[in-house]
């Protein structure tokens, strides 16, 4: 088995005397797509917030692509954020608000070198939006110019929250089939989704989280 591309081992983390995160391990490997479900307010935003070094880590260790990140600043992971990408429920993580859906697309293009476009504007259905910006897009529209995005900067492994959120169901599995096929060509990805029979459909593995700690579902 490969190693993997994005790890957390024994991962805690405690908001005054509520624990949210009890020894929480994951680890996702090259072309896997692991799925994480859970109950709102069971800690899923938290546990990909240490994964993405996006809050310090206070209990355990994180490592991208064996490397471990767990005690590195943010300035010293900038370097290595192109291999890591995300989409979080925060639209402007992912779409800047000042750029217009065409311009954030080149942008990403410039800055990684990536691939035209066009392929994946058209297969997400972007083709009417490339002149919006964010705050005229439906938060499915954002959903899926985020996604756009991240595929083009073509990471090593992606971090999506919740990527189906505010679709209709056959762009549902259009897009979780899209996350499925990019995982079949070797990125590596963690999923957050409350679409439980879609999980089950597309991914290699479904992890719950309840109480704190993950469990194989």
């Amino acid at each position: 088995m490969s190693a993997p591309v994005l790890e957390g081992v024994g991962l805690g983390f405690a908001a005054g005397e509520h624990t949210v995160l009890r020894d929480a391990s994951v680890a996702v490997g090259p072309g896997e797509l692991v799925a994480v479900e859970g109950p709102s307010g069971a800690g899923k935003t938290v546990l990909l917030t240490l994964l993405l070094r996006l809050r310090p880590v206070e209990q355990g260790t994180v490592r991208w692509e064996g490397d471990d990140v767990t005690a590195l600043s943010f300035g010293a992971l900038r370097s290595r954020r192109r291999r890591v990408q995300a989409l979080l429920q925060h639209t402007g993580a992912s779409l800047p608000p000042y750029l217009t859906v065409r311009q954030a697309l080149d942008e990403t293009r410039s800055h990684v070198g990536g691939g035209d476009p066009a392929e994946l504007v058209q297969a997400l259905g972007l083709a009417g939006l490339l002149d919006r910006h964010p705050r005229h897009l439906s938060g499915g529209e954002q959903r899926r110019a985020g996604l756009a995005r991240l595929f083009l900067a073509e990471p090593a492994v992606a971090v999506v929250d919740e990527p189906d959120a505010g679709l209709d169901p056959p762009s549902q599995v259009a897009v979780l089939q899209r996350l499925r096929d990019r995982c079949d060509a070797g990125m590596g990805c963690l999923l957050v989704t409350h679409q439980r029979g879609l999980a089950r459909r597309f991914a290699d593995r479904v992890l719950a989280l309840r109480e704190g700690a993950l469990h194989a579902a």
